[in-house]
């Protein structure tokens, strides 16, 4: 975002896609082990809101922020600190503790 060569943005871009890439494989198979009766439903969450959802609103907000700032740099800004955000949050993950559904519904709510 700083760098005006060509071929250095050019490979610091295909730098950054690579280690993205490289760190959804075990983000899908994390839903998997700690709640494999759930999977399906976080698996589904997860393209919805990291796929779908950030494909809509992303060209938006960085349209607003743009017009609004007159600055490209802040949008760029912006997905590198969220992306920052989600590594550290990586390591708040514990794959080696099971989900367990604690929450039991009253008997009245039960439907027979």
């Amino acid at each position: 975002m700083l760098v005006h060569d060509i071929n250095v943005a050019a490979i610091s871009l295909a730098t950054a896609f690579f280690f993205v890439e490289l760190s959804i494989a075990p983000m899908w198979a994390v839903a998997m082990d700690i709640a494999p009766k759930y999977s399906g439903s976080a698996s589904g969450m997860m393209n919805f809101g990291g796929g779908g959802l950030a494909a809509i609103t992303s060209p938006l907000v960085f349209g607003y922020l743009i017009d609004f700032t007159g600055c490209w740099t802040l949008p760029f800004a912006g997905s590198l600190c969220l992306l920052l955000l989600g590594a550290g949050l990586a390591f708040r993950m514990r794959p080696d503790r099971s989900f367990e559904t604690a929450v039991t519904m009253p008997a009245a709510l039960v439907i027979a």
